[in-house]
């Protein structure tokens, strides 16, 4: 299928979460329920405590995996091109952890974590809500099945991909409720993320313990979670 490609679109397509969280928040309360959403979405007044443990998890996926790539493949990472990748051509570093904080962190995570996720856990246990939401982000990416070139040819890597984002639905969730339901530690650890697992460096073998630690970590929560009761 041969799909026009318009420049950008890979990151222009983040916010249509955002884009669906204001919508339904003005649906469902006008013009007051998108200040409530602003409010609470991206509150600062959150304890000191939740941005460490983000920034805790970085760096140890960053450690992990920059080890693990030198014992695999022999060599140290090249670090002048670390967390880099050619979709943002000159770029560095800092530019380009500002454009996936700003893109899928930001764009992504105000519609998954920031609307849809609390929204759920009105009716459910906050495991099942994760879960539910992670069924929606699984769907919401296959479109770039068809024209992301990292997508196209992940080939049975895709059910890895889906129980990678299943536990990261379930991460997330965890650390969006701990801060109050905002966003701004979350949108962090997912610009983070994409900074050390969609570099051009990274998929030899850095994506991959990325997403394992993810995983391990989200089957801890998953098995805490479990116990708990649905809200009444």
């Amino acid at each position: 299928m041969n799909l026009p490609i318009v420049p950008g679109q890979f990151y222009l397509g983040s916010f249509g979460p955002f884009i669906g969280a204001v919508i339904s928040s003005a649906t469902s309360s006008g013009w007051k329920g998108i200040e409530e959403w602003l409010k609470r979405a991206y509150s600062f007044r959150f304890k000191l405590r939740w941005m460490t443990v983000v920034f805790s998890l970085l760096l140890l996926y960053a450690l992990a995996s920059v080890f693990t790539h030198a014992i695999v493949t022999g060599h140290w990472p090249d670090w002048s091109r670390f967390g880099l990748t050619e979709k943002l051509p000159n770029f560095n570093i800092w530019q380009t952890s500002l454009v996936w904080i700003l893109t899928f962190g930001l764009g992504e995570e105000s519609g998954w974590r920031g609307y849809m996720l609390p929204e759920l856990y009105k009716r459910y246990s906050l495991l099942k809500s994760a879960l539910i939401v992670a069924g929606v982000w699984i769907i919401w990416h296959l479109p770039a099945f068809f024209f992301n070139l990292n997508y196209m040819e992940m080939g049975f890597g895709i059910f890895g991909w889906a129980i990678s984002l299943a536990y990261g639905s379930i991460l997330l969730a965890w650390l969006c409720r701990g801060s109050g339901w905002s966003v701004i530690p979350v949108l962090i650890w997912h610009g983070g993320f994409d900074l050390l697992t969609a570099s051009d460096q990274s998929a030899e073998v850095m994506a991959m313990v990325c997403s394992m630690l993810v995983i391990i970590h989200g089957v801890i929560l998953s098995r805490r979670l479990s116990k708990e009761l649905q809200p009444n």
